[in-house]
């Protein structure tokens, strides 16, 4: 069921985008969508940006900090989420997350706001970033969580790319996790 809802989700969202772009015509060239789908033109990153993550993740428990390298594949949940970022500046943003893991239990395991520094690096699509901040867990037990992580996004055009990030997590209650996640970033 929550595979279908992702791939449901995930099929409106791209329709949706592609149903938002304009078509318009300059005196010297057609652009295509706006410049949406365009791979050479304009900065892929820019201020103002609202972004949609849909991703799939990976949450195992964690010792603390001291055993992060020590994490077994073997010991964890996967699962998928969705989130919302945006950027005030190319540079610095705030965005929100939930995380729904396939562990039989809540709907929604994670919640999530981080504040997000990036940095683009050129107009070459990659930007690695750092963020943090904190959110609330409901499985196991409901709980205080704070995080630390960092991540790289790859931008195939001004609107649509993928990233990959990890963030170690501080829970109140129980033992620590880590949380990795990968996925589609669409921006509006």
């Amino acid at each position: 069921m929550k595979i279908k809802l992702g791939i449901l989700t995930a099929a409106v969202i791209l329709a949706t985008s592609a149903a938002m772009a304009q078509t318009t015509e300059t005196s010297t060239s057609y652009s295509l969508f706006n410049n949406h789908w365009c791979n050479v033109c304009g900065d892929k990153y820019t201020s103002g940006e609202l972004s949609l993550d849909m991703f799939g993740s990976y949450i195992a428990g964690q010792r603390g900090i001291e055993h992060l390298f020590d994490t077994n594949i073997r010991h964890g949940v996967w699962g998928g989420g969705v989130g919302l970022n945006y950027f005030f500046t190319k540079e610095i943003g705030i965005g929100g997350d939930i995380e729904i893991p396939n562990d039989g239990g809540n709907f929604v395991n994670n919640i999530d706001g981080s504040l997000i520094a990036r940095l683009p690096i050129g107009n070459s699509g990659l930007a690695p970033y750092l963020f943090g901040g904190g959110g609330r867990q409901t499985e196991p037990v409901w709980q205080w969580t704070g995080h630390l992580g960092v991540g790289l996004e790859y931008r195939f055009t001004p609107v649509a790319g993928i990233f990959a990030d990890a963030r170690y997590m501080w829970v109140d209650k129980t033992p620590d996790e880590i949380l990795f996640r990968a996925g589609l970033r669409v921006v509006f």
